[in-house]
């Protein structure tokens, strides 16, 4: 710590007090009361197990004086070098927790919080002007300054760590834990020595000693896709500028050895359209890197064949293939990919199995905020207008997607809901169409006729009508805008006109597309 060595601060002391001797100096007529620690001005006395601080008396006129440590821990003889690192070497008159020094040095041993107590008594009343004042007591015949600096000592940090397989905890020693590849391991952090507030746990395989895998969650789900023994490490930290550092590693002793996977190698999830139009599909293990393939997929763009130009693992995730086609891709097609199987192999040796037209999730771009426009911030960007008589409240009754929406509500006593997003403006490129889409719910027995969505603040008006919407179930809405120069810094406003009770989730702004 920065103040284990401060050895000038030392020297000083022990030139005005002579820290090293033993014998206490007669008080003089004055009397004046204070103090000083290596702390200096921290606000908290913050140190940690193995480290020592020094506390000086400076008080003028003291007829008694002493200072109290607890139990455990040991007074030093300074002055202490940056080069002594043993400092056991200079504890002195071991087990004795009173000393008369005016200076003194302690050693913190105990974890938890530590009391260094200082009491001077003197003829003539004092007061300590600090932060707070704090003035001496009389006890009948002396004016006596009872203080005690507490100081919070960190113990040191002992890493602790537990590894789970198919939920059931892993006993620690030399046994091998087999898993299937494509399967995850469980590593907890069950660190509490030392108060520790950062780990990392790392993976390495035992023949190539590269590190594989590493995760800083506390809970960390570790995928093993690759045939082979690894071992498994956690360091357990404590960073902070108000705390000391610290720092230990645990080695989980049972080696990991990874089998072949007794399941099926397959296509997992949506084929999914990235921004970049490639196409995305996840499987659940992880490829040998290969070269061509192409010959093996074949994808239809709207009922007509279109050529792969590429299929590659995935960089970043090689449980996933990348397929780029030759010819560009737009939002309206309709796409679909199938696999011939076979020649592809897993890590753990596995072909992948065949599939036939599955369809593609097209990449929509919601230029939107979609936390603020799917009201999961609890509305923060929407505000009711000035003129608004209906009830608005961001709700979790109902939502299409996460867990709130917007809920306006209008009875035949109170004038139209008029809700608008004030504080989430969004802008349109000139030129451009651009769809607006967004989600309704229409409780049951609602009557008003319609609905509007209006682009603020040039007021243009896109009615929806409410009559054809199926009550007691989402419905996306979509409309059409072709955007102009005017058009930055733009917001929603949404208009209840009459008597009901709708939900509105999930609102997307995105460039159309159309194939040429």
């Amino acid at each position: 710590m920065r103040r284990q060595y401060l050895y000038i601060f030392i020297v000083m002391l022990a030139g005005m007090y002579s820290c090293v001797e033993e014998d206490y100096t007669a008080p003089s007529e004055f009397s004046d009361l204070g103090w000083y620690t290596s702390f200096l001005r921290e606000p908290s006395y913050v140190t940690s197990v193995g480290e020592f601080e020094s506390f000086s008396d400076l008080s003028q006129g003291a007829v008694e004086h002493s200072w109290t440590i607890q139990s455990g821990n040991y007074f030093l003889k300074g002055p202490i070098s940056k080069s002594d690192t043993i400092l056991t070497e200079f504890i002195i008159n071991e087990g004795d927790t009173l000393s008369g020094d005016k200076t003194i040095h302690v050693l913190f041993q105990e974890p938890g919080i530590q009391y260094v107590r200082l009491v001077n008594k003197f003829r003539d009343s004092v007061a300590f002007r600090g932060l707070d004042t704090v003035s001496a007591k009389w006890d009948g015949e002396y004016w006596v300054m009872d203080t005690s600096f507490m100081v919070d000592v960190y113990d040191k940090i002992k890493a602790l760590g537990i590894m789970k397989y198919n939920s059931e905890v892993i006993d620690r020693g030399p046994d091998t834990l087999y898993v299937e590849a494509g399967t995850q391991v469980e590593f907890v952090d069950m660190s509490e020595q030392g108060r520790p507030n950062t780990r990392n746990w790392q993976i390495r395989n035992l023949s190539t000693k590269l590190y594989v895998a590493n995760s800083p969650d506390s809970v960390a789900m570790i995928p093993f896709n690759k045939l082979g023994v690894y071992q498994a490490f956690l360091t357990s930290s404590r960073t902070g500028e108000t705390i000391p550092p610290g720092s230990d590693r645990d080695t989980i002793p049972n080696p990991i050895k990874v089998i072949p996977s007794s399941q099926p190698f397959e296509l997992t999830g949506d084929i999914v359209e990235l921004e970049d139009q490639t196409i995305r599909m996840s499987f659940n293990g992880e490829f040998e890197p290969f070269s061509g393939g192409t010959e093996l997929f074949t994808v239809m763009v709207n009922g007509q064949a279109f050529d792969v130009a590429s299929v590659v693992p995935a960089a970043s995730n090689p449980t996933k293939l990348d397929l780029k086609l030759t010819q560009e891709i737009y939002r309206p097609d309709v796409i679909t990919v199938s696999f011939a199987g076979g020649e592809l192999l897993s890590l753990d040796e596995r072909s992948p199995g065949a599939f036939m037209d599955i369809p593609v999730k097209m990449h929509t771009a919601n230029i939107l905020n979609s936390v603020t426009y799917g009201f999961e911030d609890g509305g923060d960007g929407w505000e009711a207008m000035w003129d608004n008589g209906a009830t608005v409240e961001f709700s979790t009754e109902q939502a299409a997607t996460g867990n709130f929406s917007l809920k306006v509500s209008k009875t035949a006593d109170q004038a139209a809901g008029k809700i608008h997003s004030i504080n989430a403006p969004f802008s349109l490129e000139d030129g451009k169409t651009y769809l607006f889409k967004y989600k309704v719910y229409v409780v049951e027995g609602t009557t008003t006729p319609s609905v509007s969505l209006w682009l603020l603040p040039n007021w243009t008006q896109f009615w929806e009508s409410i009559d054809n919407k199926t009550r007691g179930e989402w419905v996306e809405v979509t409309t059409e805008y072709e955007a102009n120069a005017d058009d930055l810094n733009r917001r929603f406003m949404l208009q209840l006109p009459q008597n009901g009770t709708i939900y509105f989730d999930d609102f997307w702004v995105m460039e159309k597309e159309v194939r040429p």
